[in-house]
């Protein structure tokens, strides 16, 4: 019985922690849980969307004001966020309100006493710093950002490594105080199923969704949660006359998949809204081209699938830069209005020169290795590299196994 309780001790123990802002931080928070449990298959991984175990109040005081900003006055949030990366702020909330708001959290990480704390969203970085500062934990932290673009808040001294983007994410957090020692370059982790690698040519993802003919489909995609202009645009696509296939994803956006449901369509155009899916790694196999809310996960993924985008509706801050970063490198054209982003959309259509360029800078931007790179520094395998790591994840562990001894 001693053995089988000292086994079971033993167990890395990873906590991923992140906050449904939209979708992406809670993908990349699965994939990244999922890449672990890969490379360690009896470690105890637990995803926690802080969000979902908050209080009412907190998630009132700090989350509806954000997509009330961003869907009623985006001018308002670009300022607020300019501001903050201006100012060089600390945080997003004051730490009472963290403690308070999101207690059983906090409770959690004491109890689950976790070896590694991966957070894939800034507050989540926020908490997981403020928990080892009150001594709730020893855990290595490893923050995974999945945007092109960071903010000084980012910056910790609890946090142990920083896993980024590119190079010039990694460029903003030196700028701001990072250790570059802390800085790892990997990518952005994105799941499997999204592999350009899979030989795929969409015919039966084409039946699937009762498609007969060879006339392109348009994947028209809005994040998670909107906000976006999802009907508009289906509504210019649609009075094109060209023969077009439109499929809609409107993920937990409730009102937009009212609206899309709407708009009327008429031969050769046909338009098929779906909700929330699992089956968009395919969808994108066989799309033509992606018109989307330019979200970093989304971004990645569509380039791993060698798909070019037509970007719209870009959130102020990341989302723009996130654009910005693709169409630098020829696998995006970046749109205002929905009259301007169908526009866009025929162009590529019309043009299977345009089309494949494009679809080969997106490939190229794809880091097929992020995911295994996150989980590797997640359970201290790569940390040899970067020493400053590296010597505070051997004496965490060390100590551990001593005290379990």
């Amino acid at each position: 019985m001693l053995a089988i309780r000292r086994l079971m001790n033993n167990r890395r123990r990873i906590l991923v922690l992140t906050l449904s802002f939209g979708s992406g931080h809670v993908r990349a928070a699965r994939t990244v849980a999922e890449s672990i449990r890969r490379r360690a298959p009896g470690a105890d991984v637990r995803v926690v969307d802080a969000l979902a175990q908050c209080r009412a109040l907190f998630r009132a005081g700090y989350a509806w004001p954000y997509w009330a900003m961003v869907r009623y006055a985006p001018t308002l949030w670009d300022r607020f966020f300019a501001a903050r990366v201006a100012r060089k702020d600390q945080n997003t909330a004051p730490e009472w309100a963290f403690r308070w708001g999101c207690a059983k959290v906090f409770e959690m990480i004491a109890q689950f006493d976790p070896e590694t704390i991966v957070a894939t969203e800034v507050a989540a970085c926020e908490m997981a710093a403020m928990a080892k500062r009150a001594r709730l934990t020893r855990a290595l932290i490893v923050s995974v950002i999945t945007d092109y673009e960071a903010e000084p808040v980012w910056i910790k001294s609890e946090v142990d490594c920083y896993a980024v983007a590119d190079e010039s994410v990694h460029e903003q957090l030196c700028g701001w105080g990072a250790p570059v020692e802390k800085i790892v370059t990997c990518g952005i982790p994105i799941a499997e199923s999204f592999s350009a690698r899979q030989k795929d040519n969409g015919s039966a993802t084409r039946a699937r969704y009762h498609i007969k003919d060879d006339a392109p489909l348009v994947l028209l995609m809005g994040g998670g949660m909107g906000p976006t202009r999802m009907d508009r645009v289906a509504n210019h696509l649609s009075a094109s006359g060209e023969a077009i296939h439109i499929i809609a994803i409107t993920g937990h956006d409730a009102r937009v998949r009212r609206r899309l449901a709407r708009v009327k369509v008429a031969p050769p155009v046909s338009l098929r809204v779906l909700g929330w899916t699992d089956d968009v790694a395919a969808l994108m196999r066989a799309a033509t081209v992606l018109v989307t809310k330019p979200g970093g996960l989304t971004t990645t993924e569509a380039a791993h699938c060698a798909l070019p985008i037509v970007a719209f509706d870009a959130i102020p801050g990341p989302e723009e830069r996130n654009a910005a970063k693709l169409v630098e490198a020829g696998a995006c054209l970046m749109t205002s209005g929905a009259r301007a982003t169908a526009a866009a959309v025929l162009t590529l259509l019309r043009d299977t020169r345009l089309r494949q360029e494009m679809a080969a800078c997106a490939e190229g931007l794809a880091r097929r290795d992020a995911a295994a790179e996150v989980a590797r520094l997640a359970l201290g395998e790569d940390l040899r590299e970067h020493k400053a790591v590296g010597q505070v994840a051997v004496s965490a562990w060390g100590e551990r196994l001593e005290g379990v001894a």
